[in-house]
């Protein structure tokens, strides 16, 4: 009876050290993907803020207003995809500074949806 309380006792901790295991690889797949997510982020943001200010939030441009950007589309996450918005431009005169929101969204491994935002701004 003894040896089947303690081999009952075993598999409980066993179960527990395998649960936490789990959740641990878990949030180490969670943090990798977020610093990839903002690693991404701040690349296209670099590329924003290296153009004109009159050149970033057109229609025409590779970071047109609430448009993904095809560059960055799938680049490294599942359903990776960043959208540029400019809080205060609706077309028209472009202000000075320029406010630029950067937005990424993806999903996780678990098929969840995901979201990170980076903002700056560009002086002219």
């Amino acid at each position: 009876m003894e040896v089947m309380v303690a081999v009952g006792v075993l598999i409980v901790a066993t179960l527990a050290a395998f649960s936490s295991q789990l959740a641990s690889v878990r949030l180490v797949n969670d943090s990798r993907q977020t610093d990839t997510a903002i690693a991404d982020l701040r690349g296209c943001m670099e590329q924003v803020l290296v153009l004109q200010t009159d050149e970033i939030p057109i229609p025409a441009s590779d970071f047109a207003d609430g448009q993904a950007i095809a560059m960055y589309t799938n680049l490294h996450l599942p359903d990776q995809r960043i959208t540029a918005t400019y809080p205060g431009y609706a077309g028209g005169a472009i202000p000075n500074p320029l406010p630029i929101v950067l937005t990424m969204t993806w999903s996780d491994g678990l098929g969840r949806p995901r979201t990170q935002r980076l903002r700056s701004m560009k002086a002219r």
